[in-house]
């Protein structure tokens, strides 16, 4: 039988857009609706779903976007990943930076970004003080 729970992670689940994985380890993603309105991803780790890794990250700049339980710091080799992930294409052809601002334009109307916008080296990733 499931508990109560075991649905919330269900729901949470249903309220992001997933843009892709790194290394299969790490998930990006998007959360539907995210409070605060600074546009920023997510990476987790897949096997517990962010119970062991869970980090944000601003869209605009490459500053870290922490908040509680989402606290931690990508290694050199995960940041060069997340770099050469987002400058690659999807399998339909679309960079992946694309495809990552036009899901936060989807899932969270009141920020939207331009899907121009240049991307940010994510190969160093700063504290957001």
């Amino acid at each position: 039988m499931k508990k109560f729970s075991d649905f919330v992670k269900e729901e949470f689940i249903l309220e992001m857009a997933r843009v892709g994985y790194l290394d299969n380890k790490l998930e990006i993603y998007i959360h539907t609706n995210d409070p605060g309105n600074i546009p920023h991803f997510h990476i987790r780790d897949i096997q517990t779903r962010g119970n062991n890794f869970h980090t944000c990250i601003e869209i605009k700049t490459n500053k870290y976007f922490h908040h509680t339980g989402k606290e931690d710091i990508l290694n050199s080799h995960q940041r060069n990943s997340l770099y050469d992930f987002l400058k690659s294409n999807d399998k339909y052809g679309e960079k992946n930076w694309q495809v990552l601002i036009k899901e936060w334009n989807r899932n969270n109307s009141d920020t939207e970004i331009p899907i121009n916008l240049d991307m940010p080296d994510y190969r160093n990733i700063e504290e957001n003080k």
